[in-house]
């Protein structure tokens, strides 16, 4: 049986044209034994009555009731929230429902079934291809009749309308007939009242009076439970981040991504132009504000990140040339760690994710793409293992303050390999005695040792004076004592080493982050250049060992795809506590299943609406995993005018200052901290809260 119970298909259709003929009249004033007199606290006291609408005389607006006349054959929770989140129109809506009784929904199912029968009949003795449609609609009658006749559910008399307000006559009913169209594409019918309706329309749609229209449709109760707009969760977590509005609601959500019990980390996809690099910096920017302690390194391939950067101050470190970073470096864990996670392993931790590296290195220079094979992998090992040995370090964490090896130099990784190309049966025979190993190395061993470390030595020339000499020797990136640090690739996307670069970088900041007493957001844009690499073990460490560090990693790609490439990024994105889905219009019915979105929420996400100047909101779909519960919201995310000013590049500043000259308006004091738009972000979400707790003691709600 379906779940969302269908509407019933035998209300009397309502006849009534688009845009009726009238003539002026007097202004209405409600007599008083009207229920209107009632309402005049909360409604216009009198009215002024036009072809199709209505002013109201005390504020000169004007309003427009349109009535829902028909439906699609199936309800989906949330139909009626494009109502509540039109981005341009003041829309009101009004449901009345009434319940008709299950004796009286029985039988106009019992007689609804009896006609179908009669026209499944017809249909067959006329050989019409289409009986089998009827077929199933009958089915979905008996099964509803059963359903009313067990007590499973109940029938209401239905009627919706929706007051759209404007300024002026010709711009309510344009947006009258916005609101139409949009409906239309949902299979839902809104009619103009006429012209003899427009006042009961009114009053049907006012807060405190019945059902004036009285043309309802009978529905079942879960049909009815999903046209409640409201009917929607919300997030208010102490010291939280405001992350946006509820798109069917408009009540804040304030989530503190420090409070996860399962972790700190956030994955964000969304389309280009929808709102998710925009959201992404917004979030991060409010992160800042709340808390100044707070240390936020952005990687960033495409220099998505260069205007919150330069906003912000960023210590700007430009990656390439002549800046050092040494690919093996290790940190000393702090000893509080430790003691509060005994089962962590720093260096074997370390050790996969240099591995890793290694592991994307040789990738980027095969031109086959297949990387190490089994042979080079196993010397690869044990050459770094040896380098960190010469080096004095083990697996005691007290070790890990000793400087790290590096690629070139003495004892370094290079040395190595060219001592075991040399003879590899002796370096072999050395280790084995070492570890008290029995046996020896045959000449066959040894030739086979010697050749692949040849072969990886001469492949890694490039680290000796060529592409990726700055990686040979010690760091340069210190990020102590910063707030904000801002790692610029400056290469093109079609940079073949990007991935490597970026996994260099997470690797640097994350031994450093160990080192700091901040909490840490390290924000990568363009994550797939990460995920496109299946050797991923290091990383799925790292995220799953992040919090131990205070630790909030921040992956932002452009579609979700990107971390179901295989099953190492797949458990990397479900090791995410929270996701932002901004507008995926491409996402597959596999993948909406693997994110654990229902088919309403995949198509939420698909049609999510992208940012724009106009309707200064994007939608996300934002998901909280808390382990034991999984909460999903659907969001508008919007910024404040000084929010903007930081989060914007040049070219979106130059055009948002040319808006406001045009309107007259002064752009707004300059902004140049993130400590200026904490109290703003703060302000907005204590007006918020005010709202709720009015709406909470008098029943109303304040509108700014």
């Amino acid at each position: 049986m379906n779940l969302n119970l269908p509407f019933t298909d035998d209300s009397d259709d309502n006849e009534s044209d688009d845009e009726p003929d009238g003539t002026d009249e007097p202004a209405v004033e409600p007599d008083a034994d009207s229920p209107a007199t009632d309402a005049k606290a909360v409604a216009a006291a009198g009215l002024q009555i036009e072809p199709n609408a209505v002013q109201m005389t005390a504020s000169g607006r004007w309003a427009v009731p349109l009535v829902i006349t028909n439906w699609p054959q199936f309800a989906y929770p949330g139909m009626l929230e494009q109502l509540t989140t039109h981005p341009s129109t003041d829309v009101d809506l009004s449901i009345h429902a009434d319940p008709s009784g299950t004796d009286k929904a029985r039988r106009r199912f019992d007689s609804a079934i009896r006609d179908l029968q009669a026209l499944i009949q017809s249909k067959k003795e006329n050989g019409d291809p289409s009986i089998d449609q009827t077929q199933r609609r009958m089915n979905e009658h008996r099964e509803v009749l059963s359903a009313l006749s067990r007590g499973e559910t109940s029938a209401f008399d239905v009627t919706v309308v929706i007051t759209v307000r404007a300024d002026s006559h010709d711009a309510v009913l344009s947006e009258a007939s916005t609101v139409r169209s949009e409906l239309q594409k949902q299979q839902i019918t809104a009619e103009f009242a006429t012209h003899n309706l427009l006042t009961d329309g009114l009053l049907a749609g006012s807060p405190l009076v019945d059902d004036a229209i009285d043309a309802p449709t009978t529905m079942l109760s879960g049909a009815v439970g999903c046209l409640m707009p409201w009917s929607a969760g919300t997030i208010f977590e102490e010291r939280g981040i405001l992350t946006g509005y509820h798109a069917t609601t408009d009540e804040p959500l304030v989530v503190n991504r420090w409070n996860r019990s399962n972790g700190y980390n956030i994955f964000t996809a969304g389309r280009i132009g929808a709102g998710k690099s925009f959201g992404t910096k917004l979030l991060n920017l409010r992160e800042v504000a709340k808390d100044p302690d707070t240390l936020l390194v952005m990687i960033d391939p495409l220099s998505g990140f260069s205007s919150l950067a330069d906003s912000l101050k960023a210590e700007n470190v430009v990656v390439g040339g002549s800046k050092g970073i040494n690919p093996l470096e290790i940190r000393r864990t702090p000893q509080h760690v430790l003691d509060n996670n005994p089962q962590l392993n720093p260096f074997g931790e370390r050790f996969s994710s240099v591995m890793g590296f290694f592991e994307s290195f040789f990738v980027h220079v095969d031109s086959g793409d297949n990387g190490l094979n089994k042979g080079e992998r196993a010397v690869l090992d044990l050459a770094l293992g040896e380098a960190y040995a010469r080096h004095g370090i083990t697996t005691d964490p007290e070790t890990h303050s000793n400087p790290s090896p590096t690629i070139a130099g003495e004892d370094g990784i290079d040395q190595i390999l060219g001592e075991i190309a040399d003879d590899g049966g002796a370096f072999i025979q050395r280790i084995r005695e070492n570890e008290g190993v029995n046996s020896t190395v045959t000449d066959l061993e040894g030739g086979k040792i010697e050749e692949h470390a040849a072969d990886l030595r001469n492949a890694m020339m490039s680290f000796i004076g060529g592409e990726f000499s700055n990686l040979s020797g010690e760091s340069d990136i210190d990020i102590r004592g910063k707030d904000a640090v801002y790692l610029d690739l400056q290469q093109g996307e079609g940079s073949s080493g990007i991935g490597l670069m970026v996994q260099l970088l997470f690797d640097s900041v994350y031994e450093r982050a160990k080192e700091t007493d901040k909490n840490v957001i390290m924000a990568i844009d363009e994550a797939h250049y990460l995920m496109q690499n299946q050797q991923l073990d290091w990383l799925e460490l790292a995220v799953r060992h992040s919090r131990h560090h205070d630790l909030s990693l921040h992956f932002i790609t452009q579609e979700a795809k990107d971390f179901f490439v295989h099953e190492k990024a797949e458990t990397i994105a479900n090791n995410c506590a929270i996701r932002f889905l901004h507008r995926l219009p491409d996402l597959s019915e596999e993948n909406r299943k693997k994110l654990d979105l229902t088919e309403r929420e995949g198509e939420f996400v698909r049609n999510a609406l992208p940012g724009t100047r106009s309707r200064g909101f994007s939608h996300a779909l934002m998901v909280v995993d808390d382990e034991t519960e999984v909460a999903k919201y659907p969001t508008k995310v919007s910024a404040l005018e000084k929010e903007a000013e930081i989060i914007e590049d040049h070219e979106e500043r130059e055009e948002r200052f040319k808006r406001a000259k045009a309107l007259d308006t002064t752009g707004g004091d300059d902004i140049n901290t993130a400590a200026d738009a904490a109290e703003s972000s703060n302000t907005m979400v204590d007006v918020e809260r005010s709202n709720r707790m009015a709406a909470a003691t008098d029943g109303g709600t304040i509108h700014d």
